[in-house]
């Protein structure tokens, strides 16, 4: 599963789109034949050329997000592929600890965010 997740993202990045911006494990899902598919890419651009501003995000929904995003507002909307790998990162933590980002440290999500930055 690793392996396609990592697939996927290096097609990602190679395509048109470049950036997936918004990258969290509720964006990996299982299809009926036990493959793993990356959803929700190409997200930012489109918030972008449509002039939509992107959906607030909690602090839960940024545990995913780069320091280098969270210091910098521009770059959190349009995501870059750095940022990406980032995100991977901490989706494969969830896999190896089988919990949710940080979960091995008694933080709220907010506190987590800010030490992060």
């Amino acid at each position: 599963m690793r392996r396609a997740m990592f697939q996927g993202m290096r097609y990602l990045h190679s395509s048109p789109i470049k950036v997936h911006g918004y990258l969290t494990s509720r964006n990996c899902v299982i299809d009926a034949r036990w493959v793993l598919k990356i959803t929700d890419y190409g997200l930012p651009s489109f918030f972008e050329a449509q002039s939509i501003p992107p959906p607030n995000k909690t602090a839960r929904d940024l545990l995913w997000t780069a320091p280098e995003l969270l210091r910098n507002q521009t770059l959190q909307k349009r995501g870059t592929q750095t940022g990406d790998v980032y995100s991977f990162g901490i989706i494969m933590q969830e896999v190896v600890v089988r919990g949710e980002p940080f979960c091995m440290l008694s933080l709220s999500p907010e506190d987590i965010i800010q030490n992060v930055k």
